[in-house]
């Protein structure tokens, strides 16, 4: 047997609602076959958690002129039979077909929109389940019966069908159009077209066509000069003809007729004419001897509203207006009034809080009123003042009060609330055995939900009897209560650290290093010699003569030295070994030396760099030698030419080398022979000075400069 799908009970509800039209244009047949539940063999019992109730609740939406009418119906149908019907697989159906007092197909009067149909089923656990079954009335075509075979909730299922069928005048796919030949709201007026006339598509009016005239259009009339027409056919003579056909002349004034010319007469097209003899002529639906009375079934200043009083349904007042006979209401007194149903609401049927009433006018009981006895008393199970208060004797739980439907806790359960789902006061539920447990509350405990002791905070074990206080440095076991240092913490009742771990909550981490030791109370660190920082990450040489260091571990350099260079280097223009001589190059012609003395640059010499050193010749402005002079004329003394004296050659004051006067007299046979080889000597000196240099320029001076 599967609890999770035992049903206690099961309802059918409809939710219909109208929209814009009071008269329905359909009706919707819901035809209730077979609900399949397997549980229990499929009987309907009346013990344990097998099926043992069955009903149908019907709840419609409609609207009675200008007021919403909810009516809510309940037929109480168990048992159906008590029998069931078996397939070749065993599978187990409760027959819907023989609904009882309710007809089966179900009719249900509707109007333009939709119908929501919703299958619940209510099981023994209070559990509700439901499908919805919405119906676009516009989508379904009539008298097409459309079965449904649908699963419901896991629990079974649900066979019906519904089929569709237009009232009346009405027609096409949801009742939406008219038939042919029918117009208006509620297709209630017939007109065919014919030669005369065509029909207004929304009302079915008849509207004449050209030259046709009259309520049926039924007289022919084409304006002439004699005479125009009237919107009833007749013709209206034109001044000066007269007659019938409006083909005589008339010697009188216009309006005045007779041998005398004394009668008067002025035309009112549409009440009355004038003829040749000056009498009026009604025209229309205007009657008696000055066409100032309506003929029958006509009323209005104009005669124009017909009102042909029915038989059953309504009269007629001086206005014209339908005056709703008994049992009728509505603009057009086509519908029943409150209380009245029928074919003609005839018949009286006023609704109460107990019962609702068929279309017919039959008296049908709402809820779960009895109608074996009128619906002036409960069904079986029901109790209250409106029967809505269910009540089933279950064994070994409650029983029930014959008035109100109370459930009555038997005492042995120590059982109470609403339906016995609750226990006394001091006592619990313990779901696994569905009993209740007693429990009080004590200082060290309270109790849950199923009767069991709940330590409260601070209390531990089985009986809540082992006390532990939680603080910031230890929590408990959560059974037994044993004290658990937390984190760092150690020791007895957790008052120390555990290792490197300091401070008053132990969560200073230090850790001895060769940068650092730790205090041994705060655990903050401290540096070592030549460490610095927070955590003696900066090292410093205190004992550096280039430098001396903060709290921090920043080095400040001593003297004039470069922090860029870690303090090796001097700033600039500073020279020394403490960089404390300061040296600023003053004239192109010196330079600064490494203790910072000032010296000359290469090619010169003497106190103020003003004479060329040895092996180093330029211009000399005494005469002496080649001159070089600026743009303003002023003779430039230079140091620029490097000579060596050797052998055979001696340098002159401009720096070039010349042959040895020692040499001068010397002859040779051959002066030619003398002259080229003192030609190729001098290209070869030549050759070797320039070598030379070329050799001091690129590796002696220039890379000495860079350096600089």
């Amino acid at each position: 047997m599967r609890v999770e799908v035992v049903v206690s009970r099961f309802c059918l509800i409809f939710l219909l609602t109208a929209f814009n039209y009071v008269k329905s244009e359909g009706t919707l047949y819901i035809e209730l076959l077979r609900y399949q539940n397997d549980t229990c063999g499929g009987f309907i019992q009346d013990s344990g958690f097998c099926d043992y109730s069955v009903a149908l609740s019907i709840e419609t939406v409609v609207f009675r002129g200008y007021s919403l009418l909810k009516t809510k119906e309940r037929y109480q149908l168990t048992p159906l039979g008590g029998t069931f019907i078996s397939t070749q697989y065993d599978i187990k159906f409760f027959d819907l077909t023989n609904l009882g007092p309710l007809p089966n197909p179900i009719p249900i009067k509707v109007t333009r929109g939709s119908a929501n149909f919703t299958f619940v089923v209510d099981n023994a656990l209070e559990q509700i389940f439901e499908t919805t079954y919405t119906f676009d009335l516009g989508a379904l075509m009539p008298d097409v019966k459309v079965p449904q075979h649908d699963g419901f909730n896991n629990t079974g299922i649900f066979d019906f069908t519904y089929k569709l069928e237009c009232d009346r005048n009405f027609a096409g796919p949801g009742c939406l159009e008219c038939k042919d030949g029918m117009f208006g709201m509620r297709c209630e007026v017939r007109c065919e077209e014919n030669m005369n006339f065509t029909c207004h598509p929304d009302t079915g009016n008849k509207i004449c066509r050209d030259h046709h005239h009259g309520d049926e259009c039924e007289k022919y009339c084409e304006d002439t000069e004699n005479y125009t027409c009237t919107k009833y056919g007749n013709k209206l003579c034109s001044y000066p003809f007269i007659g019938e056909e409006c083909n005589k002349e008339t010697t009188c004034l216009e309006n005045r007729f007779g041998s005398s010319c004394d009668i008067t007469c002025s035309p009112l097209p549409g009440q009355f004419l004038c003829s040749e003899n000056g009498t009026r002529v009604c025209e229309g639906h205007f009657t008696g001897p000055d066409c100032d009375s309506c003929t029958e079934n006509h009323y209005g200043p104009h005669c124009n509203i017909t009102c042909v009083p029915h038989p059953t349904r309504y009269t007629c007042s001086f206005e014209g207006a339908r005056v709703c006979k008994r049992g009728w209401t509505g603009e057009q007194c086509a519908q029943c009034g409150d209380s009245w149903f029928g074919e003609n609401c005839d018949t009286y049927c006023e609704i109460s809080n107990r019962h609702t009433c068929t279309d017919q006018g039959q008296k049908v009981c709402l809820g779960n009123w009895n109608p074996a006895t009128n619906c002036s008393s409960c069904t079986k199970h029901f109790y209250g003042n409106n029967c809505q208060v269910y009540c089933k004797k279950e064994f070994g739980r409650w029983k029930c009060n014959k008035t109100t439907g109370e459930k009555i806790c038997l005492p042995l359960t120590n059982r109470a609330g609403e339906n016995c789902t609750e226990c006394k006061q001091d006592y619990y539920m313990d779901e696994k055995t569905l009993t209740c447990r007693y429990c009080k509350e004590t200082e060290s405990y309270s109790c849950g939900d199923a009767g069991e002791k709940r330590c409260k905070d601070s209390w531990y074990g089985e009986d809540c009897t082992t006390q532990c206080l939680e603080t910031t440095r230890n929590s408990c076991h959560p059974k037994h209560g044993t004290m658990i240092c937390k984190s760092y913490y150690a020791g007895k009742d957790c008052q120390g650290c555990i290792d490197r771990h300091y401070g008053e909550t132990c969560d200073v981490y230090c850790v001895e290093t060769k940068r650092n030791d730790c205090n041994a109370t705060t655990g903050e660190k401290v540096c070592k010699k030549d460490y610095f920082g927070p955590n003696c990450q900066t090292f410093c040489d205190t004992s550096s003569s280039f430098y001396s260091c903060d709290s921090f571990g920043i080095k400040t350099c001593k003297g004039k030295r470069n922090i860029t260079t870690d303090c090796e280097l001097c700033d600039e223009d500073w020279y020394g070994a403490n960089c404390d001589t300061h040296c600023v190059i003053s004239h192109p012609r010196t330079q600064c030396a490494q203790n910072g003395s000032l010296i000359c640059v290469e090619g010169w010499a003497g106190e103020k760099c003003s004479e060329c050193a040895p092996n180093w010749y330029g211009s000399t402005c005494d005469g002496s030698g080649w001159s070089w002079y600026d743009d303003s004329g002023t003779c430039k003394k230079t140091c620029d030419m490097f000579c060596v004296d050797m052998m055979n050659f001696k340098c002159s004051k401009d720096g070039i080398l010349e042959m040895n006067p020692e040499f001068a007299g010397l002859w040779y046979n051959d002066y030619y022979e003398l002259k080229v080889t003192g030609i190729i000597t001098g290209f070869v000196l030549v050759y070797l000075v320039s070598v030379l240099v070329l050799y001091k320029l690129c590796f002696v001076w220039y890379p000495a400069k860079e350096s600089i």
